[in-house]
């Protein structure tokens, strides 16, 4: 027994006196670490398959513990002075690189050839210039100050030379994939250190996306402040006053990335970063939500972290037709109403730059939620009342400093914030006019319903006075998508998308509504179709105009008028075919399958009215059928309308005196077509079919799906 206990030890005795001998254990992996979470150790950890990351795993030999670890990390001096020498060396090496001076002669011409490529070269001269002068920032030509230098081959080569070798000391004291991470730029990255090549390469990338992301998201959505996202992604400087590697800013920041690349286009995309789309937007989604899930989005109460939840709905949007972001979106304002976001005072005391920054990310949940309800005519989750109480001040991101102490001016120009207010005016009176006693009370009365129209047009005719359309294409954009919305807010007056009880429309006389329907659908397809619209496009299809399709549809099938067939079945056809890709659930939603069955009654009215034409068996003084595709002078048609309906005059409201207003921008209304004194008479038969449309949505649920 004793000799096999001095056997054993014997056998142990070369493991403890020899350091090198030590056995490489798997200890906790570098995310779950950083996260401070306990890690199971597998390949990949359980935590990090869980959240869709890639695991780094960490094999090394135990460190010793106890006394014989106090005996082991005091060292010889020898190796003290080494480890000293060695860090001396590293604070050199970085002092160098922040200074610029051990960036290579040439290096940053190269990177701009190399690294960039031509594809975003091409797209900076396309789509960044003037951008800079737009944001108050020049060029390096102008300001002289130096550009993003390059860390030359000599840089990385000899600090890895400084670590190679260190051993145990120098893996505690210096964390090498979180320096290598913040050199790259990536202070709380969760995937494997980079190549220094690749590093670059995905710097250059996420800055290109960064200018995407001004560019085309954030004038149509303003959450952000654009000088303070500009700061820490494209200079490289902290966000506000967060910390280096804090996850707020970091999910953000994938947040951002995920969004610009969400507005890029195929073509575009294998010019600019030579990759296809599909593989960038799987890339930067499952990186946003991995960021997203290391901030923990549902409890959080950290702004900067909500306002990245919400840009991951905005881009999820575009990518996925299902009820996903409608359901989601549920979760973002509950963590709103959590901050306070829907008081206007909230219950502690708040700056006057993060109070904007909240009433900005208030109306854009407000916006996705109008936006959600509309895509599913379904009924909004916010009030009128909360968007009402607080709005965000109509002011440029240049008058706001993080440490302003009074709050900003009203500003009577166009601004950064002039289209998002078009925007909440829109909210306001499209809730208004939707609602149906479920969440707020209806508006029942027509003139009631015409003077929020007449409001809308009013305010944002007054947002848009200074607006400069033929000199600044956004101006323009913002234009036509207020026109746009003025069209659907005046169809949604006379056809709601809800049921509303005891409300019946008054007569309109002639052909004006479906004249006002097919506007809704001609002047939302030109927008997208129009070349300057182009950066910004993508907004155009937030709402699908489904609404005026159904109502054109509607009108053809009690129309018997061969002139007005021939002027409508042709874009009413041509807008059938392309919108049932684009709404909630593409065909096989609830919204497609009513809207089918709406257009088999219309072919059907189609076909019967062409075969009285060709029996002659057509009504008295109606001319034979056209061929499709072919016009009736304008001037006949109204003529033919003129003599079909007598005039009868409209209230007096129908036309204000606030109309005459030399500030307001006169648009194309119908209200001079309606018929006051007849609440249903002649059009009774339309409004009745239009609300067996709406019946049809609300009932084409497919119970087989739903598990009981």
């Amino acid at each position: 027994m004793a000799d096999r206990l001095r056997s054993a030890k014997a056998d142990k005795a070369p493991s403890q006196s020899n350091p090198d001998s030590k056995v490489s254990v798997r200890l906790t992996c570098e995310l779950c670490r950083q996260r401070k979470v306990k890690c199971d150790k597998l390949d990949p950890c359980t935590n990090c398959r869980r959240i869709g990351t890639a695991c780094v795993p960490v094999q090394r030999a135990r460190l010793p513990r106890g006394k014989s670890g106090r005996h082991s990390a005091r060292g010889t001096p020898d190796e003290d002075e080494t480890l000293r020498e060695r860090v001396s060396r590293l604070e050199e090496l970085v002092r160098k690189a922040v200074s610029g001076g051990d960036a290579e002669p040439g290096s940053t011409e190269r990177f701009s050839r190399t690294v960039r490529g031509q594809g975003e070269q091409s797209f900076s001269r396309a789509a960044g210039e003037g951008e800079s002068s737009r944001n108050g920032t020049a060029t390096n030509e102008s300001t002289g100050e130096q550009p993003d230098r390059y860390l030359g081959v000599s840089f990385w080569a000899e600090l890895l030379k400084q670590l190679k070798g260190s051993g145990d000391h120098v893996s505690d004291s210096v964390d090498h994939q979180r320096l290598l991470s913040m050199a790259n730029g990536h202070q709380n990255s969760p995937n494997p250190p980079l190549s220094s090549r690749d590093a670059l390469q995905t710097t250059s990338t996420q800055k290109t996306l960064c200018q995407i992301f001004l560019q085309r998201v954030d004038p149509c959505f303003k959450i952000l402040h654009r000088p303070s996202v500009s700061a820490f992604l494209l200079d490289g400087k902290p966000y506000l006053d967060y910390k280096p590697g804090h996850e707020a800013p970091t999910a953000l920041a994938h947040a951002i990335y995920y969004s610009a690349i969400s507005r890029v286009e195929e073509n575009e995309c294998w010019q600019i970063f030579q990759q296809s789309k599909s593989s960038m937007i799987t890339k930067y989604q499952k990186e946003c939500e991995s960021a997203l899930a290391n901030a923990d989005v549902v409890t959080t109460n950290d702004l900067t972290v909500l306002q990245a939840f919400v840009l991951s709905l905005l881009s999820s949007h575009s990518q996925d037709r299902s009820r996903r972001v409608w359901t989601m979106l549920s979760v973002a304002l509950r963590v709103a109403q959590a901050l306070y976001l829907h008081l206007a005072e909230p219950p502690f005391p708040v700056r006057p730059f993060d109070r904007e920054m909240r009433r900005r990310l208030w109306l854009a949940i407000g916006f996705l939620d109008m936006q959600s309800a509309a895509d599913r005519a379904s009924e909004p989750m916010m009030q009128v009342s909360w968007l009402q109480s607080h709005p965000p001040t109509n002011t440029n991101d240049s008058d706001l400093t993080y440490d302003m102490e009074t709050p900003p001016r009203e500003s009577p120009y166009m601004t950064d914030m002039t289209y998002n207010l078009m925007t909440l005016q829109a909210q306001r009176v499209s809730r208004l006019l939707n609602s149906s006693d479920f969440i707020e009370p209806a508006v029942k009365s027509m003139p009631t319903r015409q003077q929020l129209v007449i409001d809308f047009q009013q305010t944002t005719s007054r947002l848009l006075h200074h607006a400069q359309p033929t000199t600044i294409p956004f101006h323009w954009f913002t234009r036509q998508a207020t026109e746009c919305t003025y069209a659907a807010i005046q169809l949604l007056a006379l056809r709601p998308l809800q049921r509303i009880a005891t409300f019946t429309p008054p007569r309109i006389r002639s052909d004006h509504l479906i004249q006002a329907a097919v506007d809704v659908v001609a002047k939302s397809q030109a927008l997208v179709d129009d070349p300057r619209a182009h950066p910004w496009r993508w907004m155009g299809h937030m709402f699908v105009p489904w609404h005026g399709l159904a109502v054109a549809i509607a009108e053809l099938c009690i129309c018997d008028d061969p002139f007005l067939w021939d002027m409508f079945w042709a874009p009413v056809e041509r807008a059938y075919g392309r919108l049932g890709e684009l709404v909630a659930d593409s065909r096989q939603g609830m919204l497609w399958k009513p809207m089918e069955k709406l257009m088999a009654r219309a072919q059907g009215k189609r076909e019967t009215l062409q075969c009285n034409a060709l029996s002659g068996t057509a009504g008295v003084g109606v001319p034979p059928v056209q061929p499709l595709g072919t016009s009736a002078p304008d001037a006949v048609v109204q003529q033919g309308a003129d003599t079909r309906v007598g005039a009868v005059a409209a209230p007096d409201l129908a036309t204000p005196e606030s109309m005459q207003d030399p500030g307001v921008v006169a648009w194309p209304s119908v209200w001079d077509t309606l018929d006051f004194s007849d609440l249903g008479g002649g059009e009774e038969l339309s409004w009745l079919n239009y609300e067996n449309f709406i019946d049809d949505v609300y009932d084409s649920v497919d119970w087989s799906e739903i598990p009981h």
